[in-house]
């Protein structure tokens, strides 16, 4: 089997059997980096797209991490190695086997602190040696972005670590001639490096030069004044202090891994099961302050990261780590300055006896120590600032890595601090949370397990030791459990301690009154975030000033997070926990909040602009179904959906339009509200038309329409059999659309609406052009046109402008259809209609490849496909894909035509698209034909005249029988193609189908001259290129030079 081997110490490279692979550009690169930052573990896409691309990645950031994938896992199939790149729906992951040099680097550095440990120098030196020869250059070198960044410089960092330690381990063998030089190169190259100009001195003493041992310290000493103000450190002054005094070397307490000082190592043992914060850890990296507060809610792993972390770093602080758990939110009391005092200063080497009395000559001496030391200093769980500040270390140097639920917010103002809010783990990390403790199982109950647990460490760790304890059964017994009853099962039996709902008890406790009321009452909010007007609204008193500052204490509290845009989101097991406080404490206010809550909605939403709703539209659907399961708000449900009619109609957004019509269908038929009802079945079953699913459509509209007339509602019945007919026109069925547009119109008049009249009028003309009656269909727009210029309906005026360029088009008039489309386009992107300017969209890039204006069409076709993806609409969709190919096919590229038309019609036939699927199969047979495929060409255009036939839709049977009399001449079988361009002829000079009857006289040319001769074709060719020629379009070139050449010869 291929060995594959990979190198980051240095430009990022990969061998297969020692042979260099070509990796591609600096994306590739970048992101194989990315992945050997966590080697063997799966790196989640987001976090990719971060390190390829920074803050500002292109729309197309998924899809080309997928490319580089398939790029990197090519080059490795080619260079003869194993599949050593795999991925999943959440990411990927590289598979080392121990072949990476960051991971030998590493482990060579502890061994060699081993050895050191058991007085083993020699063989050291030759470790440390040996892994600092792996480094090529600068890690990642140039790929080191965002987080690589980060990365690369945290290993620069333990570069210079393991140099300094491989000096030491030389000084301590004795090597001191040796060694001189080689430390004069390094001070020279590493001018600031305390510990390194220390080593040159002890060996110059060593060697009995004296003299030059302290010229060396006073050249270090003055660079240390002149360019930052600062004395010499503890490392330069014990060397200092032993070349004065003439003292034998003691190696390993001056130039070894500790200072001549005791040296505290306090941290608590790392968790073997940490998984996941990758950023995170990053984050901590890169922060550029002394001091660090690590912020968030109870249960989150503030205190697992700061630890996990302080342990990965804790070289950078030789002179040991302090660690205090304060105390903050606990059932026992507070830790007192002077008690934490206390600990450190014995900690530091002060006998007991020589401790402070007072906490002002505590802090003092406290400073005094740590002036000389570089440490890591954590103190975890506090609350306030009079806890912390004077347990800061003196030494500019030093850290101090703070844990709180609260954010500490102050101690960025006195001391420079920076505060970094930790959220709950990924799905990813979650699972493998789980997994490490429970083993090889499913991963579908733990994703469910994982989801139910809100992604917080403490409840993920909780129901892990519950599994593995007894009495907790099968995982998908607990997950039933869980849903049950989430608070009450997120603990251990024996230890109200170790409970999620305790835990966020401590928080909640700590809240002044106002803030606890505003935070049970949010409780009640049913959205996946809130803003400041809905907790004005659910507080029901106070003004807005005072609740914006009890929101700032509840976020100060971690008990709410802050989102941008001036929004506020819960945790999911934190919004439990209020709303079981609310029903616990507020059982007089409940109904009355709820109610405050959905008339605040209800009146916003009559005069919110699009961006609002975009924002608020998750919330409207969770506020929807909250309302709908309560007798005493169903109503709300009803009203609070049919007022979101038309955006759902505009923006998209089908799954949440058809959640919401669900559940105001329910809370409808639950009050007897028969108007209601209809309405609502009217607006699921316009969405599920849009969604292309055009058999839910008919149900709906059906039942709709029978509601509608029981009750005698005119409106609502004309609206009903209005979409009724939009389906069946959708299903090549226009004879039975008319009937239905026939019956609107009749309905309309007997209202007196205006609005119902020209719309029905519209569609009878789409009807009556998918006939095959274009004039027809042009009086009818026009007629509608005049209607919503009257009335001033410019959402209606789109519908027609559209169905009216449909028919200019068909009439062979493109620049007039042209015209209509870009009209439609330019009203639907000012109103933000964007289900209609799909629609016009592919209008207009189907009319442009027509006229050969081939960069446009492809352009508009390209932000067709977006937007139809974005919204749902998949007949925007196929169109969009069916034009992109024809603009390749005109361009000669038939291969890629082939496959674009492919994946159009299989589109098109999944949701039974007639008309596109007849269009693309025309499409097919033609490319095909032009690559000489003429059997596979005639089946496709038989198929596409087979769809004509089997739908009452005529308006491209024409085109269908051009074509198959086109595959007949290729064929040789001119008597056949003779009779289908006759019949094509025949149907487009009936309807005035002009661009049909210029391409089927073109046919009909070629026919003629196979028959007769090029003279008897010569006048059809002449018609052709008239018509051409009057309408603008590119096959004028092609006709052109065919009559020339014709009338030469």
């Amino acid at each position: 089997m291929a060995t594959v081997r990979f190198r980051v110490l240095g430009p990022v490279t990969m061998e297969v059997d020692g042979k260099p692979v070509a990796l591609g550009g600096v994306k590739p690169r970048t992101l194989l980096a990315a992945l050997l930052v966590r080697p063997d573990r799966t790196v989640e896409t987001p976090a990719l797209i971060e390190a390829v691309w920074g803050a500002r990645p292109p729309n197309s950031a998924r899809g080309m991490i997928h490319t580089y994938v398939s790029t990197l896992r090519r080059a490795i199939r080619q260079a003869g190695g194993t599949d050593v790149l795999q991925g999943d729906g959440s990411g990927y992951w590289v598979t080392v086997k121990g072949g990476l040099d960051l991971t030998e680097f590493e482990n060579a550095v502890e061994n060699a602190r081993d050895m050191l440990t058991h007085n083993r120098p020699k063989q050291a030196a030759a470790h440390l040696r040996g892994a600092l020869g792996l480094w090529r250059g600068p890690a990642f070198d140039g790929v080191t972005n965002g987080l690589l960044g980060a990365e690369a410089a945290r290993l620069e960092e333990l570069q210079m670590t393991a140099l300094e330690l491989r000096v030491s381990a030389d000084l301590r063998a004795g090597d001191y001639e040796t060694l001189i030089p080689d430390l004069r190169g390094l001070v020279a190259q590493y001018p600031l490096r305390e510990k390194l100009w220390a080593s040159l001195m002890l060996a110059l003493h060593h060697t009995g030069q004296n003299s030059a041992a302290l010229a060396a310290f006073e050249s270090i000493r003055r660079r240390l004044a002149d360019e930052f103000g600062a004395d010499p450190g503890v490392w330069l002054r014990q060397a200092h202090e032993t070349v004065l005094r003439g003292e034998m070397i003691d190696q390993e307490a001056v130039t070894g891994t500790a200072p001549p000082n005791p040296v505290p190592m306090q941290l608590p043992a790392d968790l073997t099961t940490f998984c996941g914060r990758t950023t995170d850890m990053a984050r901590l990296d890169t922060v550029n302050a002394r001091t660090i507060v690590i912020a968030g809610p109870g249960g989150v792993g503030k205190t697992a990261l700061a630890v996990h972390w302080a342990h990965r770093v804790r070289a950078r602080f030789p002179d040991g780590q302090l660690f205090v758990d304060l105390r903050g939110y606990d059932t026992l009391a507070p830790v007192s300055t002077a008690q934490a005092l206390t600990q450190f200063l014995r900690a530091l080497g002060t006998p007991a006896q020589q401790v402070p009395a007072t906490v002002d000559e505590q802090v003092a001496l406290y400073r005094s120590l740590t002036a000389d030391r570089v440490m890591l200093v954590v103190l975890d769980n506090a609350v306030g600032l009079d806890q912390i500040r004077a347990l800061l270390p003196s030494n500019p140097q030093s850290m101090t890595l703070v844990t709180s639920r609260g954010d500490l917010r102050a101690l960025t103002v006195h001391n420079d601090a920076r505060v970094l809010r930790l959220d709950a783990l990924s799905a990813l990390e979650s699972v493998d949370l789980l997994k490490s403790f429970l083993g090889a199982v499913d991963d579908e109950p733990v994703q469910e397990l994982a989801r139910l647990c809100g992604y917080l460490p403490l409840a993920l760790r909780i129901v892990a030791a519950n599994l593995l304890g007894s009495g907790h059964g099968l995982i998908t017994d607990y997950v039933e459990r869980l849903r049950a009853d989430r608070l009450a099962e997120l603990a251990i039996d024996g230890d109200p301690s170790v409970a999620v709902r305790s835990t966020f008890h401590l928080s909640y406790q700590a809240l002044d009154e106002q803030a606890r009321r505003l935070f049970r009452l949010l409780g009640r909010v049913p959205g996946a975030d809130f803003t400041v007007p809905v907790a004005c609204a659910v507080a029901g008193d106070g003004s807005e000033a005072d609740i914006r500052r009890a929101l700032d204490r509840l976020v100060s509290a971690n008990l709410v997070a802050p989102r941008p845009g001036e929004r506020f989101q819960f945790h999911d097991l934190i919004r439990d926990y209020a709303a079981d406080q609310a029903r616990a404490e507020e059982t007089d206010d409940l109904t009355a909040c709820d109610h405050r809550l959905l008339d605040f909605y209800l009146n916003a939403i009559t005069d919110a602009s699009v961006r609002w709703l975009d924002d608020e539209r998750a919330n409207l659907v969770a506020m929807v179904g909250s309302a709908a399961s309560n007798t005493e708000t169903c109503h709300y449900a009803t009203e609070l959906t049919l007022a979101l009619r038309q955006y759902f109609m505009t923006r998209g957004h089908a799954a949440d339009g058809l959640a919401m019509c669900e559940a105001a269908l329910e809370a409808a038929q639950r009050a007897g509200d028969q108007r209601a009802e209809a309405r609502v079945l009217t607006m699921s079953g316009l969405i599920s038309y849009n969604l292309s699913d055009y058999q839910q459509a008919i149900t709906k509209q059906t039942r709709a329409r029978n509601v509608a007339k029981a009750i005698s509602d005119p409106l609502a019945e004309a609206d009903a059999v209005h979409h009724l007919g939009r389906v069946h026109a959708q299903l090549g069925q226009p004879r039975d659309a008319i009937h239905c547009h026939e019956s609107e119109l009749a309905l309309a008049e007997q209202a007196g609406s205006e609005v119902l009249r020209a719309r029905a009028i519209n569609y009878i003309g789409v009807a009556e052009l998918s006939l095959g009656h274009v004039e027809e269909a042009v009086a009818y727009h026009s007629e509608s046109l005049a209607i919503c210029e009257k009335i001033g309906d410019q959402g209606a005026t789109i519908y027609v402008l559209n169905g009216l360029g449909l028919a200019h088009w068909t009439a062979g008039r493109l620049t007039e259809a042209a015209n209509c489309h870009k009209q439609c386009v330019d009203i639907a992107h000012e109103k933000e209609i964007h289900y209609l300017a799909g629609n016009a969209l592919v209008c207009l890039a189907e009319t442009y490849c027509d006229l050969g204006r081939y960069l446009e069409a492809k352009s508009h076709a390209y932000e067709a496909l977006v937007l139809s993806r974005q919204i749902g609409e998949r007949r925007y969709e196929a169109g969009a894909l069916e034009i992109t190919a024809t603009v390749q096919r005109r361009l000669g590229r038939l291969t890629e035509s082939i496959e674009g038309y492919t994946a159009a019609l299989a589109l098109s036939r999944a949701i039974s698209f007639r008309y596109g699927e007849a269009s693309i199969l025309i499409g097919l047979s033609i490319a095909h034909r032009h690559l000489g495929e003429i059997s596979t060409a005639m089946g496709f255009a038989r198929a596409a005249l087979d769809a004509m036939y089997e739908t009452s839709m005529r308006v491209l049977e024409a085109p269908a029988l051009t074509e198959l009399a086109a595959n007949c001449l290729a064929m040789g079988d001119v008597t056949q193609a003779d009779r289908h361009i006759e019949h094509a002829l025949k149907l487009v000079k009936e309807g005035g189908q002009r661009l049909f009857e210029a391409r089927a006289l073109h046919v009909r040319g070629l026919i003629t001259q196979a028959a007769q001769s090029v003279e008897a074709a010569v006048p059809h060719w002449q018609q052709a290129l008239a018509i051409f020629t009057e309408i603008g379009a590119p096959e004028t070139t092609e006709l052109s030079r065919l009559v020339k050449s014709a009338v030469t010869c």
